[in-house]
């Protein structure tokens, strides 16, 4: 699963691309361009991921990616 699909899970999810950009310390531009496809720094695609592990993978997945 790439970085846009995770984010697009965490919207379906219910969180806002500014609750999203606060949680992982960027700007909501940058979760918008993310969705689209755009590259992003690498420390934020792993904060992504860390993200999407907690509030939609759930423990297991946690578990997976440590």
């Amino acid at each position: 699963m790439n970085i846009s699909q995770m984010l697009k899970a965490l919207t379906d999810g219910g969180m806002s691309q500014n609750e999203i950009a606060k949680a992982i310390g960027v700007s909501q531009p940058t979760i918008h361009r993310a969705l689209k496809g755009s590259p992003m720094l690498y420390e934020s695609g792993k904060r992504i991921e860390q993200l999407y592990a907690e509030r939609v993978a759930g423990p297991a997945a946690q578990a997976a990616a440590a």
